[in-house]
């Protein structure tokens, strides 16, 4: 394997290659943070990362790392002299995989190195099989987003393991409390993938579903509250929906505006307004979502898929860039429209439903 050692201890650093290249591993070494992230676009295979280190440190290096493509899901295992809990759990949080505290024995290493690396391939290879029987999606950057929640958890259960005997009620809670966000985060992502797939099934199914129908004023307020309770942002949005029928089962309607809006109140600032409008027309029924945040370029708003997501290093990115995936083919199993438009002034970003009316028995 090439592994990466960012360490800012000539005896340390030298001791650790030593291990690895006897070992067989081809090594990339690092004196500090900084030249630690510039090697990293060598894409190594595993990470060992000092915490405490000039320049930049530790927690630095990993929160950059988890901004490239192509190293962000690499096994990260963080070396410290300083076995602190805090220091753990802050780590744990951003996506490391384990801490290795100093002095360390050559069986350490070696033991990190083969759990950490099973327990990566083991998710890559799955990842790697669903990926072949989904052609479009095979380029994605989105297996780190599945490994971050679950090295949270998996992390602070095995630090819970090994300390809790020395661990005060507090420390319990606030690592029980690490443990559920993870798990809250990974919940989410599993039943946002769960959606996305069940209405692409629905959408080329040999038999079509039966005639749906539902209020589309009140699946859009709900769908709207919802995302606003998430965000914090009920203050900021404003819901103005006519009564009108569409051709649509309500939770899905519910979930589609739910993600259209949550995604407008991520990327637009926390003050600005988003506004959700519905208007019953002659033959259908037009929803527009509105905020003034960075938008999108023509371009951009022309690519716009499943587990696509833009300006990774400007943009809030937790997530797999399935929001509004989800809205285009729930608009589309419904026989509508879903596009973008840039907002008013070129500011902000628009999105546009364009639904059929439910048909008057």
């Amino acid at each position: 394997m090439k592994i990466l050692i960012v360490e800012d201890q000539a005896d340390v650093r030298a001791t650790l290659q030593d291990v690895l290249e006897i070992n067989g591993h081809e090594v990339l070494a690092a004196e500090d943070g900084v030249e630690g992230v510039k090697l990293a676009a060598q894409t190594p295979d595993f990470i060992f990362c000092d915490v405490q280190m000039p320049k930049l440190d530790g927690h630095g290096v990993l929160a950059a790392i988890k901004q490239m493509p192509g190293v962000c899901d690499v096994p990260f295992v963080f070396l410290t002299a300083r076995a602190e809990r805090a220091q753990q759990r802050e780590g744990m949080a951003l996506g490391a995989d384990d801490y290795i505290t100093k002095p360390f024995s050559e069986k350490d290493i070696l033991d990190a190195i083969a759990a950490r690396t099973q327990r990566q391939l083991s998710v890559r290879e799955r990842i790697q099989q669903f990926a072949e029987h989904h052609q479009r999606e095979i380029n994605a950057h989105w297996s780190h987003e599945l490994l971050t929640p679950l090295n949270a958890v998996i992390g602070s259960l095995e630090l819970l393991d090994a300390a809790a005997e020395t661990m005060t009620p507090a420390e319990v809670k606030e690592m029980l409390a690490l443990i559920r966000e993870g798990a809250t985060r990974q919940e989410r992502l599993a039943r946002k993938l769960i959606r996305y797939f069940s209405l692409e099934q629905m959408r080329h199914a040999a038999q079509p579903a039966p005639p749906a129908q539902c209020a589309a004023a009140s699946a859009i307020a709900a769908g709207a509250a919802q995302a606003a309770q998430e965000k914090d942002r009920a203050r900021t949005l404003t819901v103005t929906a006519a009564a009108g029928d569409v051709a649509l089962r309500d939770d899905l309607l519910r979930d589609a505006i739910y993600e259209v809006v949550l995604n407008a109140l991520t990327f637009s600032p926390a003050g600005s307004p988003v506004t959700v409008t519905g208007t019953a027309r002659a033959v259908s029924y037009r929803i527009e979502v509105g905020d003034q945040g960075m938008g999108l370029t023509a371009e951009q708003r022309a690519q716009v898929g499943a587990f696509t997501q833009f300006e990774r290093q400007k943009r809030e990115q937790q997530g797999l860039g399935l929001g509004l995936a989800i809205a285009q083919s729930t608009a589309q199993l419904a026989g509508g429209t879903l596009r973008l438009e840039a907002g008013p002034g070129g500011c902000g970003l628009t999105v546009v439903f364009e639904l059929p009316l439910a048909s008057r028995q």
